[in-house]
C-alpha cells in the first residue's frame, strides 16, 4: 500500500509509548481497513492492509529495522578480500533513505577470499529496495562497501572501501491512504506487536486518519480514535449521497485555488436569493467584487434599491485628504478626534457641509473700552495703538566716597566729579544733591554743575571768616531725571 498510493498517502508520525511509559522499540503497527475503498483522485483500489514500525526510540518510521544477526558465508580461492577478523551489518534502504544498522556480526576469514552477505530467510519487508552492507576491521567501526537489490546477495571481493557509516537515525517516513481521501469513507482497525511478536494492552483500536491527500497525523497527541459512528471531522465528498448538504466547523483554506460554479453563496444566512446574499456581513468592493461579469464603471459603488443592493451611482469620485497636525513645524500623534479649547468656538453649518471654528467673544464690545493709545475689539484682540507720552528717565546715586575738603578761608570750595552707573541721552536732566551730615564746621553751599550725559560736578563751600575751618561731607544723595 506504500508503494501503491504514495503519491495520495498522509504521513503518521509521533512516538509510541509502552504500559510502563517507554518507548515502543522496533514494533509493528499494522492497519487493516475495516472495508475496501477507491482513492480519490486516481479510482485506484487501495490496498487492505498496509505496516509501519517503530524505531529504536519508538518513533512511528515507514521501514523496519533488522532485526537479526548478517547471514554471511565465505568463498576462498576467489577475490583479494585478505585474511583477518572481520564485523559486518546490513541496513534496509529505500529512496535513499536507510534504516539502523543490524546486529553485529564477528566473521574470520584464515586466509585471501571473498566474504557474502545473504538476505535473512525472512526475506525483505515490504517497500524495501534492498539493504545496504558495512564491514569493518574493528567492532563499532563498520563503513558502508556496498548495496543490493531486491533479493540479490553482496559479495565483498577486494580489501574494504572507505565508505559512510551507518546512520544513528531512521528517518523512514510511514506513509499511509488517510480516511478522507478513501470512497466510501471509513476507518481503519490497528494493532501493535512487539519485536518478539506480542500484542500490547489495549490494542488493536479503531483509528480515523484525516488530513486529506497530504495530511500528517501525529499519534504523540493522541491516538485517533473512532468508534465507527461519530466522524471527526467529516470531510467534504465530492459526491455525497444524494447530494446532500454539508457543513465545515471551522476554517475553510482553499490554499490558493478558485471556488468555480458556485450557485448563490450566503454571508449569514441559509437560503440566499441572490447570486451573493449578504445578511450579516460586509462586502469589499475594493478587492474584485463583480457584477453580471462586469467590473462597473467609475463612479459606480452598491446602492439600494429597497430590496438588496446592487450597482448604481454614487457620484464623482471625492478627492481624499489625509490630514496629520503639526505644531511649529513638527508632526503631533495621529489620534481619532480634534479638540478646541475653550479660547475657541465651533459650530455646524450644515447648509456649506462643513464646521465653522472662530475665537470666542471676550464679552468686550467694539468701543466699549475707551483708551486714547489703545483700540479694542470684541475679541480682546488690540487693532490700534500709540506709543503716548514718552516716560522719563530717573536715576537715584548715593556716594559715600571721592569727597573733596574745602580750605580754612571765608567761603573757601572745592569740586570734585561724579560719574552716572548708567549714562544718560544727553546733558539736559535735572539733577537734585542733598548732602549728609557734615563733620565739623559749617557748610554754606553746595553747589552742581557741568552735567554731561556721564558725568556732572560738585562743589562745596565753607563757612564765612569768622567761623572758617576746613570742610567735607561723608554722604552725597542725588537724584536725576531726563525727560
Amino acid at each position: 500500500m506504500i508503494a501503491s498510493a504514495s503519491a495520495y498517502a498522509g504521513t503518521v508520525t509521533g512516538t509510541l509509548l509502552g504500559p510502563s511509559g517507554l518507548p515502543i522499540k522496533n514494533g509493528t503497527l499494522s492497519f487493516t481497513l475495516q472495508q475496501a475503498g477507491l482513492m480519490v483522485g486516481s479510482g485506484s483500489v487501495v490496498p487492505v492492509t498496509a505496516s509501519c514500525y517503530t524505531s529504536n526510540d519508538g518513533s512511528v518510521v515507514g521501514l523496519p529495522n533488522p532485526l537479526t544477526l548478517p547471514s554471511t558465508s565465505i568463498s576462498y580461492g576467489s577475490g583479494s578480500l585478505a585474511g583477518g577478523i572481520y564485523y559486518v551489518q546490513y541496513a534496509w534502504y529505500v529512496n535513499g533513505t536507510a534504516t539502523l544498522p543490524s546486529p553485529e556480526l564477528k566473521v574470520q576469514l584464515t586466509g585471501v577470499g571473498s566474504l557474502i552477505v545473504q538476505p535473512p530467510a525472512s526475506g525483505l519487508p515490504a517497500g524495501v529496495t534492498g539493504m545496504i552492507v558495512y564491514a569493518g576491521s574493528s567492532s563499532g567501526g563498520e563503513l558502508a562497501q556496498g548495496q543490493t537489490t531486491g533479493t540479490a546477495a553482496y559479495t565483498q571481493t577486494t580489501p574494504l572501501a572507505s565508505g559512510v557509516a551507518p546512520v544513528t537515525a531512521n528517518n523512514s517516513t510511514c506513509s499511509i491512504a488517510f480516511n478522507d481521501t478513501i470512497i466510501p469513507y471509513t476507518g481503519y482497525n490497528v494493532s501493535l506487536t512487539s519485536s518478539s511478536g506480542n500484542a500490547y494492552p489495549g490494542w488493536p483500536q479503531a483509528w480515523q486518519l484525516n488530513g486529506g491527500l497530504a495530511g500528517t497525523m501525529n499519534i504523540s497527541n493522541g491516538a485517533p480514535l473512532w468508534n465507527g459512528t461519530v466522524v471527526y471531522p467529516q470531510p467534504i465528498l465530492s459526491q455525497p449521497l444524494n447530494h446532500g448538504p454539508q457543513s465545515i466547523s471551522g476554517l475553510l483554506n482553499m490554499t490558493g485555488y478558485d471556488l468555480l460554479n458556485a450557485g448563490a453563496v450566503g454571508v449569514g444566512t441559509s437560503t440566499p436569493s441572490w447570486a451573493l446574499d449578504v445578511e450579516n456581513g460586509f462586502i469589499n468592493t475594493s478587492n474584485g467584487y463583480l457584477f453580471n461579469g462586469g467590473a462597473g464603471s467609475f463612479g459606480n459603488c452598491l446602492v439600494s434599491n429597497g430590496t438588496a443592493f446592487i450597482p448604481g451611482s454614487c457620484g464623482s469620485n471625492p478627492t481624499l485628504y489625509y490630514q496629520r497636525m503639526q505644531s511649529v513645524g513638527s508632526f503631533l500623534a495621529q489620534e481619532p478626534y480634534l479638540n478646541f479649547s475653550g479660547n475657541f468656538s465651533a459650530s455646524d453649518n450644515a447648509p456649506a457641509q462643513r464646521t465653522e471654528v472662530d475665537l470666542a467673544p471676550t464679552g468686550v464690545s467694539a468701543g466699549s473700552y475707551t483708551n486714547a493709545d489703545i483700540t479694542v475689539d470684541a475679541y480682546g484682540r488690540v487693532h490700534a495703538a500709540n506709543n503716548g507720552p514718552a516716560i522719563p528717565t530717573i536715576e537715584p546715586l548715593v556716594i559715600t566716597s571721592g569727597f573733596c575738603t574745602t580750605g580754612t578761608g571765608a567761603y573757601a570750595q572745592c569740586s570734585f566729579t561724579i560719574t552716572w552707573p548708567t549714562a544718560f541721552a544727553d546733558g539736559n536732566y535735572a539733577l537734585t544733591c542733598t548732602p549728609g551730615a557734615v563733620p565739623g564746621g559749617a557748610l554754606t553751599g553746595l553747589f552742581v554743575s557741568n552735567l554731561t550725559a556721564t558725568t556732572f560736578q560738585v562743589t562745596l563751600q565753607n563757612g564765612s571768616a569768622s567761623g572758617a575751618q576746613a570742610t567735607t561731607i561723608s554722604r552725597l544723595n542725588c537724584m536725576g531725571i531726563h525727560p
